[in-house]
């Protein structure tokens, strides 16, 4: 099965996770890159707004893909500008599944992977897992169960969401 594993990271949390995935997967990384990185209150605000902002040209196009990962921070029970961009930009993937891994300082995940669900859906792919962790998890180096468990869903294919506190 091929994996698509895109992923942004504003302090390197969500790129920890994404790797760590992409390792059990044996999956394709896309980072999706800011065009200008912008400070963090003009980000955040427009995290809050439901705005995008330019992202650097990466693999978008599912064409070949099997699975679509999205990971992406928690900004306010929002996703980055950035994530939003990304989705908005992705082909090609009508009738696939996707999974959303979001990482976050405390509270929003249902918000951040509801926000994602409801992008990916409207494009006719089907939802089959999430997961989240903590940045606390990711800086003690205790989110890998949370990881193995989302990998173990999309080998599965089944709808699930991993995680509790």
């Amino acid at each position: 099965m091929q994996v698509l594993i895109a992923y942004y990271s504003w302090q390197g949390h969500t790129a920890k996770v994404a790797q760590a995935l992409a390792g059990q997967l044996g999956a394709e990384l896309v980072q999706i890159e800011p065009v200008a990185e912008s400070g963090m209150f003009v980000k955040a605000m427009k995290a809050f707004l439901g705005l995008k902002s330019d992202i650097r040209p990466c693999r978008v196009d599912l064409a070949g893909v099997d699975h679509l990962v999205i990971a992406s921070p928690v900004w306010a029970h929002k996703v980055p500008p950035y994530v939003r961009e990304y989705l908005s930009r992705v082909t090609g993937g009508s009738g696939k599944p996707f999974s959303v891994l979001v990482e976050m300082g405390g509270s929003g995940a249902d918000s951040a992977i509801g926000i994602i669900r409801r992008a990916l859906e409207a494009k006719g792919m089907h939802f089959v897992a999430s997961a989240f962790t903590l940045e606390e998890q990711v800086n003690n180096g205790t989110f890998g169960d949370r990881i193995t468990s989302l990998a173990d869903a999309i080998r599965k294919g089944g709808t699930s969401q991993v995680g509790g506190r």
